[in-house]
This record gives C-alpha cells, structure tokens and sequence, in this order.
C-alpha cells in the first residue's frame, strides 16, 4: 500500500476515533451539598406522576429488546411500560426521582434530561434510574440485529427523555402535603430470588418510604427498594412486559382480584419500584420456584404467570403492612442531597470496540478512556438513599467482600466498609442504575478473567464482560462513602454503626 494510502487509512481511523469517543456533555460537571434545613414552619410535601412509554409495534421498525442476546425483536405488548416520578418538598429543597421501565439510561441522557427541566420547577436535583428490565426496548446499544450494529431507536429514545420531563410535570403540579413513614420488611430470597455467582450475598430486604396524606390519611405514594434482575420471562420472551415491578405497582395501587374474589384491596396512589443491588446476579432465573401466595401454585419456568406470581408475593408481603400505617400521622420529612460527578476508568476492550462501532453511545472525557457518571446520597427523614450508578454486588453494600483463591488481584478487600455501614439514617436504601448503567461493579478481589477460577469453576464467571473494569466498584464505593461522611457531618446524624438496615 501507497504512503498516501496508508495516511488517509490511519487519518480516517483517527476521525472515526475522535467521532466515537468524543465528550457528549462537555464541561458537565456537578457538585451538590444541600445537607437538610429544618424550619418549624415549612411544609413537606409529596407529588406523584406516570407517563406510558410503551413502544409503538404497529410503526413498521423493530423493537429490540435488551438485556440476553442479539435480535430479539418485540412481537406484541403483554402490558405497559411507564416513567413513574415523585417529587419531594420540604419547604426549602426540593428533589425529584424518576423510575424507568428500562434496562439503564446512560448518563448522558440524564444530563439531557436535566437541562430541559423548567428554571420555575425549582428542582434542586434530579435522579433517574431503571429497574434493569429484560424485556424492554434496547437504550443502550447492546442487542440489536448484530453484534455489531445498535439496537437502539433514536426516536423512541428521544421519547423517554421527554417521558422523564412529563412525567415530572405531572409530580409538581400534584404536590400536596404529606407525611413520611418508612418501612424496613425482613425478606428471605428462598423461592423469590437466587445469587448466582458465590459469594451468596443478597439484597433481599425490601425498604419502602410511604407518603400519607396528613388530611385523609391515605397513602400518596410509596418507593418500593428490592434487589433483583428483572428478567423473569427470560430469553425467548418477545412480549413487552414491565415485569414483576409491574405486577407489583399495579398491585399496590389497584389491589388484586381472582374473579369475584379479592385478593388484595387497593391502597391507590402512585408507586415506585427503585431497583437495589442486582450484581452478582441476583434473579428469578429458570430454577426458582415461585409459589402463587394465594393458590401456593409453584411457577418454576419462565412465563408471564411466574412474573405475576412474583410480584403478588412482593405485594403481599407489602400491602398489609402500608394498610396498617394508614391513619397514622407519620412525620414531617426534611431532605438532604448530597451528589458529585466521577470518572470511571474503562479498561474493557468490548466497550472500546462497541464505542469506536457507535454500538455503545456514550462519551469518554480523557485518555486512557474515562467516562462521566455521577455518585448520590439522598436524605429523606430519617431515610437515606445511595445513588448507585450501575449493578452493585450485594456483598459490596451488605458486607462479605472475600478473597477467594485464583483471584485475578489478590489481597485485602478494599470496598470496605459495606456502604450500608457508611450510611447515616435509620432506614437505607441501595438503588442501583442510578443516573447511569456502568454495568457490573465487582469487588477488585473478586475480579476473575484469567485460570485458574475462583470457587472451583472451570471458566470465567459471568459478570466482568459487562463491567467497565476491576476498579470501577472502587471508584464508586469510594466515592460514596465520602459523601455519606459528609451527610453524617452536616446532617447531625452519626448513625454509622451496628446492623445495617
């Protein structure tokens, strides 16, 4: 090949490069330090608001849909998908969260979202996750038609972006008062969800916060925090489905008849499924049992029928319990934000390539290649929710961290503490795939690409080619556990010790 030839090759390399990897939010950056400002007289209030984002399968152009393998193209709609948001105000802050029936929302998107978001809103922060579904269009890039082709539909994109802003909206034109009681319910994960990789370490406890009206006594709202992939159609699901988390807001809100029967009253009001520490990977795979909680009909293989008896156990487990706290007065919440913007360093060359392909849309801000993400800490009450940007291995927010032999870098664990220990408040919430989908944090003395295996395998667990790379979990629990500091300092709240709740 001519010199000329080989120039213009290397050149157009270099352009595609530049393209790929260019900074998509340049100088974004965000340091928020809002510790709680009681005041006598502020009022807490709480508003709720839905929007659909069901895609359109009548518009001629394939639905992929994310989170197993390639070309997995929607067939028909089982039942909707929704922006749930709730937004919180105590007189003085005022925050805002939105859930989304979606496998992640880069962080990108989120800062998108945010500069849409009205000046006369009055929102001091804003935190968009996804409950990880499987069986929801592709945002991310991963699952189209090829390995090497996106799958992701720019105009159903755009979609959920203003379904982020409507939805919104819709939260603080319904703000009204509203009284906090939070709820810690002791869960075992026998027959509900299994951890597939050893260590076996869950997040299995639901934590839920509860906004009651003070005037009628019923309940607004809730946030609902639960640890499991949901993906319990499984592979050859070519239903759009919002899963168990569905199954479970539908229940909360609407009750639940068999017939003539009634199974559960309705509660009403709006409620949120916030996703928690899901690495490792916490599921209702094939092999898990789930028993209907009335009929004690035992769902093993994947079907509609097992989400559904899922999210009816979750609901049944949760109902009577808000029931029961209705009519009380609860209490009158302060709010706290504390967040800051991270780099992540990238050493996953699957990224790379997907990226340089424009498979994987999202930008990198320096070289060796780090992308923008964003750690957070919110204080509601005497609650307190860590914004974890990705899937968290359980054992890095419960504690158990090991070292097992035939580890890629031994030595001492060093995501420790557990960051529920680091967590000021009475109640802690873990919500992963908060403003962004790094993928998989995995304790570094777990981390395990190389022979020998850990724990006897006779290859590569599942789990670090979906991961940004062995120092990522670090670089988050790192950087939340100085911001839970911070909290613990400013909020007049040392509760750093004892059983983490």
């Amino acid at each position: 090949m001519a010199w000329w030839a080989t120039a213009l090759v290397l050149a157009l390399v270099l352009l595609r490069s530049w393209y790929a990897f260019r900074d998509r939010t340049p100088g974004y950056r965000l340091e928020v330090r809002l510790p709680p400002n009681p005041s006598p007289a502020a009022e807490f209030r709480a508003g709720f608001g839905r929007v659909r984002i069901t895609p359109d399968l009548a518009s001629g152009r394939p639905v992929y849909l994310a989170g197993f393998g390639q070309n997995r193209v929607a067939e028909r709609v089982h039942d909707d998908l929704w922006a749930v948001a709730c937004v919180l105000d105590d007189g003085d802050r005022r925050i805002g969260v939105v859930a989304l029936d979606a496998i992640g929302f880069f962080h990108d998107d989120v800062v998108r979202v945010r500069r849409r978001l009205p000046a006369e809103w009055r929102l001091d922060y804003v935190m968009i996750c996804s409950t990880h579904n499987h069986s929801t269009p592709d945002l991310m890039g991963l699952w189209g038609p090829r390995i090497w082709r996106s799958g992701v539909d720019p105009e159903y994109l755009e979609r959920v972006r203003r379904a982020c802003v409507e939805a919104l909206g819709a939260a603080v034109d319904s703000l009204q008062p509203a009284r906090l009681v939070t709820h810690h319910l002791p869960c075992d994960p026998v027959g509900l969800v299994t951890d597939t990789r050893p260590p076996e370490v869950y997040d299995a406890d639901l934590r839920i916060l509860q906004f009651l009206s003070p005037e009628t006594g019923r309940t607004l709202g809730s946030w609902v925090n639960w640890g499991n992939h949901p993906e319990t159609p499984w592979s050859k699901n070519r239903d759009i489905t919002a899963d168990f988390c569905g199954v479970l807001r539908d229940a909360l809100g609407h009750g639940v008849r068999d017939g003539d029967v009634e199974r559960l009253p309705a509660l009403g009001g709006v409620h949120l499924f916030l996703n928690g520490a899901v690495g490792g990977l916490m599921t209702t795979a094939p092999g898990v049992t789930v028993r209907d909680p009335w009929t004690d009909r035992p769902w093993r293989e994947p079907s509609h029928e097992k989400s559904r008896a899922l999210g009816h156990r979750l609901a049944a487990r949760i109902l009577p319990v808000l029931r029961a706290a209705e009519g009380g007065s609860g209490s009158k919440a302060t709010i706290g934000v504390w967040a800051r913007t991270i780099e992540v360093h990238v050493t996953n060359w699957r990224y790379w390539l997907a990226g340089w392909l424009g498979v994987l849309d999202r930008g990198y801000v320096s070289w060796p290649p780090r992308v923008r993400s964003e750690v957070a800490l919110l204080r509601v009450g005497d609650a307190t929710v860590a914004c974890v940007p990705g899937e968290l291995y359980p054992e890095i927010a419960n504690g158990g961290v090991e070292t097992p032999e035939g580890a890629d870098f031994p030595g001492e664990p060093i995501e420790i503490p557990p960051l529920r220990e680091g967590m000021p408040g009475r109640l802690k919430l873990v919500v992963g795939l908060a403003n962004d989908e790094l993928g998989y944090l995995i304790p570094r003395t777990q981390w395990d690409e190389r022979p020998p295996f850990t724990y006897g395998l006779s290859r590569a667990p599942y789990g670090e080619i979906n991961s940004c790379g062995p120092d990522a979990a670090a670089t988050v629990h790192r950087a939340l556990m100085a911001l839970c500091r911070e909290a613990a300092a400013q909020g007049g709240d040392s509760n750093r010790t004892g059983s983490p709740r």
